[in-house]
């Protein structure tokens, strides 16, 4: 009995310290949470925070032992203000984690009176938080334990009148998206920073050189990201002593000079992912970058480096991406980057390389993405390129390929896109370029990677009408760097990225461009098998006979180019189902009514000059008939409103599905 006895007295000393320890810490973290609400301009957008609840029910909360030790409230437009979030939030005494992403926070910040002293993470980013940077240290400075805070896409930047406090545990910070303007802010912050391994200063606006002797105290960086900002000056030689840094991005500045040779030091870099693009970096791409015998991702596009791409680059055997394009490269396509068996994107775009491509690239059987467009390559286009079933983008406008289409391409179990456009190839259309309608790899994985699309308007001088270049780390007004936009006025600019492809078995080229080239005989067919083809670009060859009719049947197709041809007969009826965008058949020798229904109602004069005989609006009445001008009226209000409509689809389908399927942000 007396062991019953000592037991239950246990058991009622363990209740009464849970009732008079736990539960009011439990109703203070309740009235902070509560008082909070109630200082909101419109405390229903938290309605579920009421008393009736146990705190530990409030949406966005966890608990540890009782305690609140997270919180998250994302895009919900509280509207609250940092003061607030001080004197209530950051009160919890046993918080961990907060997460007040997108809330409209706004307000300056400051160093709270009551610190939470658990508080390891803190995420305030995306509102409009104002302060210096120095402001955003103190605040950091305030919690002992705190390791990750981002403050990134706020309005944080404005002058420092006091010094750094040091930052003892601060793994992670990010300040990104902001308004930082002066170099001296950095001086002082990475001196106070000597445990951080992840920082992200980009896209802000400070100028100066990198300043690379305060860096040098952060020997555990892991990832530094300074792109689009205004750095200048050259690459810093000493940022090789930085041995843990896996991701350097320094992308979308003002770099001059030369890529250092010590960049890379043999058996000591970390380097991963190595991006220098859009700068105005010269010289040769120094051999050594293969000493980055870990590099994964190397981006070194629109520069100014000359010389040959090094044989170097084909002993990194972890590399899957390699752009270079927009520079003054030439020589060869180095054979032995045949060994980067992991290969997938390999953008070359835009340089002066010339001789053949290289026949050991079909051992790189992982290659989503070969872009090779306004080079000086010649010989014809490899046959075992049909080898590659992984590949989905294939663009090699604009060189002096030969021969003929290989019919192989249609192997290609995954190729979406093709661009051949601006060549000297002959011989006819291959049928089976269509050999894989239908049949298109399901779930096949594309790395989500950022791209843009040019869509040009009307000019002389321009050979191609739309066209695709990777786009991450660029500038939006850098792309008038490019040599195509020097010479073209692009008339819509569309941004997304690639992403995992989640097909059906109905899934067929979505893009094809065979434009100037020489192609003789008719247009296939088949063709007309390819369901998801939205853009089909066949003018300036000398293709001859009829329209197919069949063609009546591609009900994603609003990008259609046929003009400066030799194609004749009549427009078929079935082209009225046709939802286009934008066509052309000028210069060929059609004739005949052109179809009064559907979308070929709406477009120009224009579309369908030059041809033998073609009539009814907009060309000339047939047999001699009049349209009243109450018709042409009424034709031309609905020329408007279907321009209106077929516009918002044609930006829609770039958007949302141009390229590849589903594209993803």
């Amino acid at each position: 009995m007396k062991g019953v006895h000592h037991t239950m007295v246990t058991m009622f000393g363990l209740l009464n310290f849970l009732f008079f320890s736990i539960l009011p810490a439990m109703a203070g973290d309740l009235d902070l949470l509560i008082s909070f609400k109630n200082s909101l301009a419109n405390p229903s957008l938290l309605s579920d925070w009421n008393h009736a609840k146990g705190v530990c029910n409030f949406p966005g909360v966890a608990c540890k032992e009782g305690y609140v030790s997270s919180l998250i409230i994302r895009d919900l437009p509280l509207g609250a203000d940092f003061v607030s979030v001080s004197a209530h939030i950051l009160s919890l005494p046993n918080l961990e984690s907060l997460s007040l992403h997108s809330i409209n926070l706004t307000g300056s910040i400051t160093v709270p009176a009551k610190c939470t002293v658990q508080l390891k993470k803190l995420d305030l980013s995306s509102n409009d938080l104002r302060g210096s940077v120095s402001d955003a240290a103190s605040l950091a400075a305030s919690y002992p334990s705190v390791q990750s805070l981002n403050l990134s896409n706020n309005s944080i930047g404005q002058a420092f009148d006091h010094s750094y406090p040091f930052i003892p545990n601060l793994k992670m910070l990010d300040l990104s998206y902001n308004k930082i303007a002066t170099n001296k802010d950095l001086q002082w912050l990475f001196s106070k920073l000597e445990l951080l391994q992840h920082l992200d200063l980009s896209n802000n606006n400070i100028p100066g050189d990198i300043p690379i002797l305060p860096l040098l105290s952060m020997r555990r960086l892991e990832l530094l990201d300074l792109s689009f900002n205004n750095f200048n000056g050259s690459l810093p030689k000493s940022i090789s002593k930085l041995t843990s840094l896996e991701l350097l991005n320094l992308s979308a500045n003002m770099l001059s000079g030369q890529i250092p040779h010590s960049l890379c030091t043999q058996g000591v870099s970390s380097l991963k992912w190595l991006y220098l693009l859009d700068n105005f970096l010269t010289g040769y791409i120094p051999e050594s970058l293969s000493n980055c015998t870990k590099l994964v991702s190397l981006d070194l596009s629109l520069n100014l480096l000359s010389g040959s791409i090094p044989d170097s680059l084909g002993s990194l055997s972890n590399l899957k991406y390699l752009m270079m394009w927009q520079n003054n490269l030439n020589g060869e396509i180095p054979r032995k980057l045949s060994s980067l068996r992991s290969l997938r994107n390999l953008v070359l775009d835009y340089n002066n390389l010339t001789a053949t491509i290289p026949d050991g690239l079909v051992n790189c059987t992982s290659l989503n993405w070969i872009s090779l467009a306004s080079n000086r390559l010649t010989g014809s286009i490899p046959i075992w390129i049909g080898k590659l079933e992984k590949l989905v983008i294939l663009i090699l406008r604009n060189n002096s390929f030969t021969g003929l289409i290989p019919p192989e391409l249609g192997d290609c179990k995954g190729l979406v896109y093709l661009q051949l456009s601006s060549n000297q190839l002959n011989g006819s259309i291959p049928t089976a370029l269509a050999k894989q309608s239908g049949k298109i790899v399901v779930d096949l994985v594309v790395d989500g990677w950022p791209v843009v699309t040019l869509a040009y308007s009307s000019n002389t001088q321009c050979y191609h009408k739309i066209i695709l270049v990777e786009f991450n780390g660029i500038r939006y007004e850098d792309l008038m760097h490019m040599p195509s936009t020097r010479y073209c006025n692009f008339s819509r600019i569309y941004r997304y990225s690639t992403g995992n492809l989640h097909r059906n078995n109905e899934l067929t080229m979505i893009y094809l461009d065979l434009s100037y080239n020489q192609l003789t005989g008719n247009i296939p067919t088949e063709i007309s098998t390819m369901r998801s083809l939205q853009v089909l670009n066949l003018e300036h060859n000398q293709l001859s006979g009829p329209l197919p009719h069949e063609m009546g049947g591609l009900t994603h197709l609003f990008v259609l180019y046929l003009s400066n041809n030799m194609l004749d007969g009549m427009i078929p009826s079935s082209f009225s189902g046709l939802s286009l965008s934008v066509i052309d058949l000028s210069n060929n020798r059609l004739s005949g009514p052109i179809p009064e229904w559907g979308s070929l109602a709406t477009f120009p004069e224009s579309a369908f000059e030059n041809n033998s005989g073609l009539c009814g609006f907009p060309m000339p009445p047939c047999n001699g008939g009049s349209t009243s001008k109450g018709d042409v009226r009424q034709q031309h209000v609905s020329s408007q409103v279907w321009w209106i409509a077929l516009g918002l689809l044609f930006s829609f389908f770039l958007i949302i599905g141009f390229v590849i399927g589903l594209l993803v942000k």
